[in-house]
């Protein structure tokens, strides 16, 4: 397959490599994609939270989790386990909500810090979000439900219990949306922070024996902003209303979390690696196209061979017609057709009796009447010593018939 190929295959090799040593001096840009992943250490991602939460709860056992909520409660039902949730939005769907309010209600406790909560969890709760940016002391609104931003970013917030909070606010100067609960049953719920302007941004919603710990700064928790010492303090705290009790670590609802289940996940991961990935990918493609015509020499065409039997046949009865030996030709063809009768039938020849032209009959097909007659103008034939042309020419006759009607 390769034979003859080498150059091809040299020069495919040279550019996958020049291609890997130029992609990997390049300098690599940084990640701003929020995956809230334990997995990600880009600036949004979640490994630093992971590696911590170990220590939040001593003694306790925090699994990572990549399926789906019903199908890890139903597993594990009656466990009062702490389940956690980081991600842009959260909005479990129907049957997950049902089995989550169960698990809560039964005493579990659950934490999730989302930008945005609706469907059927957030209407049980009564929950509704809404964000806005500030212009120094001015907020800006736009529409009924959605907020511009813009101007200065820099967010400030803080606990409400005297307990956790400090005298200073935590600041946060980039990259985390200022969203608040303006909206929750105020009868079933406890604002645990809040912003300067004291709109709620952490809540806990009491449902049965557990609660609901709800945050709507998912960034707070992500490895930007977990480096600083102050702002991790506020994780710790705000992890510190949960009880020491094993956790579940939710990955399977994470927005770029099935698409690092691949087994080339390390491979796709490094840009110089995945371009020369896909350069392979597509170099076998063309060699498959180019290369998979057969190569061989041009097979010449055979005439079949001729049978040479017919006109043999042909040139003998012209020369035997154009001499006039009418017996002669009569007496060839009677010879030929016989030694048929014999190799095709295997019946004797000697004797035109009855049973000879039974057993002719019941093999050929012909009728006995038809045989009869052809068989009486043979014996004629065979004994005159003078053959006329018309003679020859009704033997031939009543002998192509023969074969034209016999089934063998």
């Amino acid at each position: 397959m390769f034979r003859g190929n080498r150059k091809y295959i040299f020069i495919l090799v040279l550019c996958f490599t020049v291609l890997i040593v130029v992609q990997s001096n390049i300098p690599k840009p940084i990640d701003w994609r929020a995956t809230y992943s334990e997995n990600d250490r880009i600036p949004y991602g979640a490994y630093a939270l992971r590696e911590m939460i170990d220590d939040v709860f001593p003694g306790k056992k925090v699994t990572t989790i990549k399926k789906p909520v019903y199908n890890t409660l139903t597993e594990n039902s009656g466990s009062k386990v702490n389940y956690f949730f980081i991600n842009y939005s959260f909005s479990p769907d129907e049957l997950d909500t049902r089995v989550l309010l169960d698990h809560v209600s039964g005493g579990g406790n659950v934490f999730a810090a989302a930008s945005a909560f609706y469907g059927h969890l957030a209407d049980t709760l009564q929950l509704a979000t809404n964000s806005y940016y500030e212009y120094d002391d001015t907020t800006v609104v736009a529409g009924a439900n959605a907020i511009l931003q813009g101007g200065n970013d820099t967010l400030r917030i803080n606990f409400t219990s005297p307990h956790l909070r400090p005298k200073k606010d935590y600041v946060y100067a980039k990259g985390v949306s200022n969203v608040i609960f303006y909206s929750f049953d105020t009868l079933h719920t406890t604002v645990l922070g809040t912003n300067k302007k004291n709109d709620a941004n952490f809540i806990r919603v009491r449902f049965g024996r557990g609660n609901f710990y709800l945050s709507t700064l998912p960034e707070v928790f992500t490895n930007y902003n977990f480096v600083s010492e102050t702002n991790s303090d506020y994780v710790y705290k705000a992890l510190s209303y949960l009880p020491v009790e094993d956790t579940y670590w939710d990955e399977y609802y994470k927005y770029y979390g099935h698409a690092q289940e691949t087994p080339l996940r390390v491979w796709l991961s490094e840009p110089a690696l995945s371009a020369a990935w896909f350069l392979l990918l597509v170099s076998l493609l063309l060699f498959i196209a180019f290369g998979a015509k057969r190569r061989q020499r041009i097979i010449p065409v055979v005439e079949p061979l001729k049978n040479t039997t017919l006109e043999f046949v042909n040139i003998v009865g012209t020369l035997y017609y154009q001499k006039g030996d009418h017996k002669n030709i009569a007496s060839k063809m009677i010879t030929y057709f016989l030694e048929h009768i014999r190799s095709r039938f295997f019946v004797k020849t000697s004797l035109f009796d009855e049973a000879f032209i039974k057993k002719v009959t019941a093999l050929s097909g012909i009728p006995e009447a038809e045989l009869m007659e052809l068989f009486n103008f043979i014996t004629i034939i065979g004994g005159s010593s003078i053959v006329r042309e018309e003679e020859v020419l009704r033997l031939n006759a009543m002998i192509e018939k023969f074969h034209k009607n016999s089934k063998r």
